[in-house]
């Protein structure tokens, strides 16, 4: 019998997903007028109804009953994804986008932590010694947001990865459910927020409102579809290895296009993350063979 498209291209679908979301940067540098506040508004102003409409495609009339079968993780599910969304981009608006990417990159340790936490699961010994390696590289990246004026952009993308890591928490936590609708309620959340933030003042320039529908509606609408389309196949410390893509282009693509070029001190405590990251998914992957 013929396995399920997405489960032979998971691989493939994920590194696609990857490739797509490291233009995370490239797309917030690229809004000429628009504040923040207005970007986190319009962006998810264009990915909820995208979502919603892929799960029509998928699921039809069945909404309302995938909605009831996520239960309040679904919920609490959306609400984390909802103010990742919002804090990834007040991160990069606040730093240059290394400094949130590289400290983004952390996820996976910030979830090992999590998952002691809340799910009861052990912190084996290599993972406390990754943990111990993305401190010291996030340390490092915090004194660099000191020297640049810019502290604030580093403490908002820890806080940021914070939440995606509940939020994949919260997904494992309802892995015998379809959670896919937790994106619905993200977005409906990041709308809220942003338009709060925007304290109800929302003007976009033609410009502006097309970065919008394409980077919400169509970029990260298809990134979170096809991550959780391969995700359901490939190993947890695989995945972690294919999504460093993103960390490490993310970075690039704004240096080529804006000449954002990171620190000295962001190059070294981006390294050290990405290396703990790196090193520790290898780690597990050879275990397990």
């Amino acid at each position: 019998m013929t396995a399920p498209f997405a489960q032979r291209f998971a691989v493939p679908l994920i590194a696609i997903s990857s490739l797509l979301v490291s233009v995370n940067g490239f797309m917030l540098r690229s809004f000429e007028t628009t504040n923040e506040w207005q970007i986190v508004y319009g962006r998810n102003l264009c990915f909820f109804p995208a979502m919603l409409f892929l799960l029509w495609l998928t699921h039809r009339g069945r909404f309302i009953a995938l909605l009831r079968q996520m239960g309040w993780i679904g919920i609490a599910a959306g609400l984390c994804l909802g103010l990742a969304n919002t804090t990834v981009v007040l991160a990069m608006s606040y730093t240059t986008i290394a400094n949130a990417l590289f400290t983004l990159s952390a996820c996976p340790l910030i979830t090992a932590i999590l998952a002691r936490i809340f799910l009861k699961e052990v912190i084996s010994r290599s993972t406390l010694i990754a943990i111990a390696i993305a401190m010291v590289g996030i340390g490092i990246m915090v004194l660099d947001g000191l020297d640049t004026g810019s502290p604030k952009g580093n403490l908002v993308a820890l806080l940021c990865a914070i939440f995606f890591s509940l939020f994949v928490i919260c997904l494992r936590k309802g892995k015998d459910r379809n959670m896919l609708p937790a994106s619905s309620i993200g977005g409906i959340v990041g709308v809220l927020i942003g338009l709060l933030g925007a304290q109800f003042e929302y003007r976009l320039s033609v410009h502006d409102l097309s970065i919008c529908i394409i980077w919400g509606g169509i970029i990260v609408s298809t990134v979170h579809y096809l991550f959780v389309m391969g995700s359901r196949y490939v190993q947890g410390a695989e995945i972690m290895l294919i999504t460093l893509i993103e960390f490490t282009l993310g970075p690039v693509w704004v240096w080529l296009a804006f000449n954002e070029q990171p620190t000295i001190k962001a190059l070294l405590g981006g390294s050290l993350v990405l290396a703990a990251v790196a090193g520790r998914s290898i780690f597990l992957m050879s275990k397990k063979q």
